[in-house]
């Protein structure tokens, strides 16, 4: 791991492990905010017309908000890692 020490480090050191730690990061998720929309027009557009949702359109609407967890997680993850990262490298 890369470690401040009392030597000055060069930028290409630093260039280089930033590089690393980039690679081997978790994937930060595709944008979310047209999914959520989607789900939003569903209920919105199911509520106007006063029908229950068609269970073919609450399968539909349950992918979407499952892929929208998974995303959170995959998120909620990168954060955590580049937190840590930052931390261990400033504190130590």
């Amino acid at each position: 791991m890369f470690k401040r020490t009392n030597k000055v480090n060069t930028k290409t050191d630093r260039s280089k492990h930033l590089k690393r730690l980039k690679r081997l990061a978790p994937k930060v998720p595709d944008y979310t905010c047209p999914d959520i929309d989607f789900v939003i027009e569903r209920v919105e557009k199911s509520y106007k017309v006063e029908r229950p949702i068609s269970k073919v359109s609450l399968r539909v609407l349950e992918r979407k908000l499952e892929r929208l967890r998974q995303q959170n997680e995959t998120l909620r993850e990168s954060g955590k890692y580049w937190y840590n990262k930052f931390k261990d490298y400033f504190l130590y």
